[in-house]
């Protein structure tokens, strides 16, 4: 309560301006938890000049390498605009086929999701996180 009470003239301001894109950008901190060992994977969405979406969570699980942690971050950061840009299409804010730009600072990650030659030295990543292949 002491939080809401000192934060409560807080905001976002979003400006009246014709261009409304979406763009992302997302960080891993690959094993950034002592105890566990698991990575924390976070991302925020921006539309215009403001913030829409955004998170900061731990991996469900512990990846062998920072490529590892930071393309199950790329493919949740995915997840997250596939579903945003299903809600601004539904309330006529951008077009279903409008790009988005998801910023990374992973260059193994980037990469991997652009290249779609499967590596040997890739294997111990899921097969599942491979769909972001087709999203880019």
């Amino acid at each position: 309560m002491r939080y809401i009470k000192t934060t409560v003239h807080y905001g976002l301001f979003y400006e009246a301006r014709k261009d409304m894109h979406v763009y992302g950008y997302r960080d891993v901190d690959w094993v950034g938890s002592a105890y566990d060992k698991r990575s924390t994977n976070g991302y925020v969405f921006s539309l215009g000049s403001g913030g829409v979406s955004w998170s900061s969570k731990k991996q469900p699980i512990v990846a062998l390498s920072t490529t590892e942690a930071e393309y199950r971050g790329a493919a949740i950061a995915v997840c997250e605009v596939m579903w945003l840009k299903k809600l601004l299409d539904d309330v006529r804010l951008l077009h279903s086929d409008m790009r988005v730009v998801i910023l990374c600072d992973n260059m193994s990650s980037i990469q991997l999701a652009s290249n779609l030659v499967y590596h040997a030295r890739t294997k111990h990543i899921e097969v599942y996180y491979h769909f972001i292949k087709e999203k880019v």
